[in-house]
């Protein structure tokens, strides 16, 4: 499976995890993980490559500067990401957060795995479902 996802997660130690994931289970997907929501809005606002828009954006809530779903909002905004499909993965439970991520324009809302292997297994699932959706 190829593809191109993008992931705005501020938090090292689950960019680490995301990065090995990806090249041992999905060595053909590209990953590319934005770790500040300021640096993804301005990466974003700039992306001018309409060819190679990314095929899954999976976002963080919890961080601070912008939270994930004020980033959200203004990526929605953006004409070139306003039907990309957006995956919210959060440590929140908060039935209000999920609630205001649909209403933002999020295609799904998972909570974040708390551990190495959750993530190993719900990552390719979550990949493979919305790379061959899109192809």
């Amino acid at each position: 499976m190829k593809g191109f996802i993008v992931s705005v997660e501020d938090n090292a130690n689950d960019c680490a995890l995301m990065r090995r994931i990806f090249e041992r289970e999905m060595p053909l997907v590209k990953i590319h993980i934005l770790e500040d929501s300021l640096t993804a809005l301005a990466w974003f606002q700039s992306f001018k490559d309409v060819k190679n828009t990314p095929d899954l954006i999976l976002l963080d809530i919890k961080m601070p500067k912008l939270d994930g779903l004020s980033l959200l909002k203004e990526i929605r905004k953006i004409e070139l990401f306003t039907n990309s499909p957006i995956v919210i993965m959060s440590s929140s439970d908060q039935l209000s957060d999920r609630d205001k991520a649909y209403a933002y324009g999020a295609n799904s809302y998972l909570e974040k795995p708390k551990s190495y292997t959750e993530l190993k297994e719900i990552l390719p699932l979550i990949s493979n479902y919305w790379l061959t959706l899109n192809k």
